[in-house]
């Protein structure tokens, strides 16, 4: 994984100067401007990485519900694997629910 400062750098690569449109005009992005641009984008890529490698490999999370929301089949699956369930006498829904919340489990 990289480090927010690795991130920085290879943000301030790949963009070496930024700029913006003010009344259609495009205008170089003063050192303040840019460094608070740069360091907001690496901000963010370092976080994105973060909770990629939390869903990648499961674990507990301060995010752990908005994990478990993704993570979750749509209703509609649910209730028609609810249906199947009462009609079967199987555990799909519960089994595939028990899979999520143990892969994201609430911190202790």
């Amino acid at each position: 994984m990289q480090t927010l400062a690795e991130w920085r750098t290879q943000i301030v690569t790949a963009h070496p100067s930024l700029t913006k449109q003010v009344n259609g005009v495009s205008e170089t992005l003063g050192t303040a401007e840019y460094n608070a641009t740069i360091d907001s984008w690496a901000q963010a890529s370092f976080n994105q990485q973060e909770d990629d490698a939390i869903v990648a490999g499961g674990g507990e999370s301060a995010k752990y519900a908005q994990f478990r929301v993704s993570a979750y089949p749509p209703i509609g699956d649910q209730l028609d694997m609810l249906y199947k369930d009462r009609l079967n006498s199987t555990t799909t829904w519960t089994d595939a629910i028990t899979a999520i919340k143990t892969k994201f489990a609430k911190p202790s």
